[in-house]
């Protein structure tokens, strides 16, 4: 499998930041940490993208806040009915999923 090249550069920066062993300050030394802590963060987030093939065009929405904190959104399968009473909830690997206000909803 061929990796994403702009993974490949970020870890190739990575492995430059992670050989530098001396610093001028504990200030920078910080700033050094955080922009590792940075760098891993944006792999993670770049290969998330890849594994579930999430791209620049897909749809991001956003679950509307509800007046309830205890009002929670299902995902269904609605069995081409009209009827909730013929509707079935969507188990994700075993389990319910309860979304809430304010989480992503990503179509690719």
């Amino acid at each position: 499998m061929n990796m994403n090249p702009a993974i490949e550069k970020l870890n190739e920066y990575l492995a430059e930041l992670n050989a530098v062993e001396e610093f001028a300050s504990l200030e920078v030394k910080a700033e050094h940490i955080g922009l590792i802590n940075q760098i891993k963060s944006s792999i993670g987030q770049l290969e998330l993208c890849e594994k579930f093939g999430i791209n620049a065009g897909s749809l991001v929405s956003v679950l509307p806040e509800t007046e309830s904190p205890n009002f929670c959104y299902l995902t269904v399968h609605e069995n081409e009915s009209s009827n909730p009473e013929n509707w079935e909830e969507v188990i994700f690997e075993g389990q319910q999923i309860q979304f809430s206000g304010g989480d992503l909803v990503i179509r690719k």
